[in-house]
């Protein structure tokens, strides 16, 4: 084998591989996307309930409150755009949810400490 053919076979191997990988991070995003779906529907019947909650809080629970609200409309927005986004994109976007979501529940957990002071 020459190197012409060993080039042209290692370019055509590379290329199998990149359309192999195209395919698997489609196939993921893909997969992800209704977990993606639930996790906003989820996400938005909380901030429902912390809206009500909210305006029925006293003023040091509903000042909680409001920044956990903060924070799951963050995650509702992100995931938002993680469903028009394209598979790379809606990885790195549905990582971010993933810490967004943490803040979600350190904020609840501050918001029941102060609401039980």
């Amino acid at each position: 084998m020459n190197f012409n053919d060993a080039m042209e076979r290692a370019l055509q191997q590379a290329r199998e591989m990149q359309k192999q990988i195209l395919e698997a991070t489609t196939t993921a995003a893909e997969q992800m996307k209704p977990h993606v779906q639930k996790s906003l529907e989820d996400a938005k019947e909380l901030q429902a309930t912390l809206s009500k909650h909210a305006a029925e809080s006293g003023e040091v629970a509903a000042k909680q409150t409001q920044s956990t609200l903060a924070h799951v409309s963050d995650f509702i927005r992100m995931g938002s755009e993680a469903m028009r986004e394209s598979a790379e994109q809606t990885r790195a976007t549905a990582l971010k949810m993933v810490d967004q979501s943490k803040k979600v529940v350190e904020a609840a957990v501050a918001a029941m400490g102060k609401g039980r002071e």
